[in-house]
This record gives C-alpha cells, structure tokens and sequence, in this order.
C-alpha cells in the first residue's frame, strides 16, 4: 500500500502508456487489414488509372498522393517514364490480359520478375489498349507506398542532473503524418509523452 502511495504517479503513467499501446496494437491490426486488402492487384483502364478522384477512392489515399500517382501514371502511358514492369500478354480481350496479370501477382507467382511482386501498400495494373503487333496486349504494373510502417527509437535523455533512456514507438499512418509514444525509463522521476506528427513543406507558410 505503501509502494502505492509513494509511486503512484509512475504507475499512473505506465499504466497509460501500457493503454497507448495497446490502442496502437488494436489500431494497428486494423490498418493491416485494410492493408492487406488494397495490397492485392487492382486492375484500372487507362482513363481510371490517370484519374486522381478514382485513385484516391480505389486505393484510399489522400488526394496529394492521388495526385502524384496518377501524374506518374500518364508520363508512363505516354511513354515519358517506364512503369515498375510490363508484360505482353495473349487474351481476347485487353481485360482478361488484365485480369490474367493481376491473378498471378495475388497467387504470388514465382515466375514473374520479383519487382512485380514487391510488397508495397498498392498494386495497380493498367493496360495499354493497343494491341502489339503480335496481337498481344501490353500490360503494365504500378507500385505506390502511403508510408505506412512502425519506427522504434532508443537512446539517452538528461534533464538537469536527472539521466534516463527514452523509448519511443511510432507508427506512421502516411507520408505526412504519425503517432508516437514516448516513456522515460531510469530517471528519478518517470515521464513519458504522445505526440502527433505532421510533415509540411513549409513552416508558417514562409520556409
């Protein structure tokens, strides 16, 4: 009881960080699963790949990242750029050329280039509806990352003559921006902190 009275404020802390967590866990789960499933191949034609809103939709990103991506995409229908990899493939019809693409990429096909394969947050497919000379299709592979990872961090932290190790977890939930949670270990007394990170081009509209 006594041990309660006189670290009642460190077990307070922990007990919320030890809250914090586990949202993160529970949150985190939840942001996995949607990953999983915009991981798998999407097939887009020409004019819906190039289209931010259907991107942004499709995909669920924010309206920057539509943006960039689907410049990516016209520069490489029109030849500017190269896409992640291309295949010519025999079908009757540009969608099924499409579609036969995207099934071997979700089935993992150990034949296809590992680029093809590459994990990344989304797959899209988007045919070229000219037919090659071979009266094949030619179908290219997209690949786009929304930043959505954890970090970990350690090191070694002083305030006065007070010295502690700060252990921070952070999970980014996009390019832009993330959640951490940082708790002071070691110190006489016990800290910790939860911050939301926001990445910005310009500081105060001047930088």
């Amino acid at each position: 009881m006594q041990f309660a009275k006189k670290y009642w404020k460190s077990i307070l802390g922990l007990a919320l960080v030890l809250a914090l967590v586990f949202y993160a866990y529970v949150l985190g789960n939840r942001v996995k699963d949607a990953e999983t499933k915009h991981q798998q191949a999407l097939v887009l034609n020409e004019q819906q790949a190039q289209d931010k809103n259907v991107l942004q939709n499709q995909l669920d990103m924010s309206k920057q990242n539509a943006e960039m991506l689907a410049n990516f995409i016209k520069s490489a229908q029109t030849g500017q750029i190269q896409p992640v990899t291309h295949f010519t493939i025999q079908a009757p019809t540009v969608q099924k050329a499409s579609e036969q693409v995207a099934e071997r990429i979700n089935a993992r096909d150990s034949t296809l280039p590992p680029v093809a394969l590459e994990k990344t947050d989304n797959t899209i497919v988007v045919p070229n509806t000219n037919k090659t000379p071979q009266a094949n299709y030619d179908v290219a592979v997209f690949k786009n990352n929304n930043y959505r990872n954890w970090e970990w961090s350690t090191g070694y932290g002083q305030h006065g003559s007070d010295r502690y190790i700060p252990i921070e977890l952070q999970r980014n939930f996009s390019k832009d921006a993330a959640v951490s949670v940082e708790y002071h270990v070691g110190g006489r007394e016990k800290g910790y902190e939860v911050k939301y990170t926001r990445k910005t081009d310009k500081l105060f509209l001047m930088f």
